[in-house]
C-alpha cells in the first residue's frame, strides 16, 4: 500500500509533480525553481531529481559546445539554409 504524504517526507503526489513540471516549463522561472529545489528543502527525492536535471543540462551543454567548437555547426547551418532556399523556391 502506498504511503501517505504525512508518513513519508519524501513522498511527492502526482499533483505535486504536475505542478513542478508546469513550473519547470516556464522559461527563466523554471530554471530558477529547478536550481532552488535542487538545494533547498527536506525532500531528498525532489532534490535528487532536480540535481539530475541540472546534470543532464550541463552534459548536453558541454556536448553542444563541443559540436560547435569542432566545426559541425557551420556545416549544419549551411544545410539548413539550403533546405530553406529549396522550400522557398518550391512554394513561390
Amino acid at each position: 500500500m502506498a504511503k501517505k504524504s504525512g508518513s513519508d517526507k519524501n513522498f511527492i503526489s502526482v499533483w505535486q509533480w504536475f505542478l513542478l513540471f508546469f513550473l519547470f516549463a516556464i522559461p527563466c522561472i523554471g530554471l530558477g525553481v529547478l536550481i532552488a529545489l535542487a538545494f533547498v528543502g527536506e525532500n531528498e527525492s525532489r532534490k535528487n531529481y532536480c540535481r539530475a536535471c541540472i546534470a543532464w543540462a550541463l552534459i548536453l551543454s558541454v556536448f553542444w559546445c563541443c559540436v560547435v567548437l569542432l566545426g559541425f555547426f557551420p556545416t549544419i547551418l549551411h544545410q539548413v539554409q539550403i533546405w530553406i532556399q529549396q522550400y522557398q523556391h518550391t512554394h513561390n
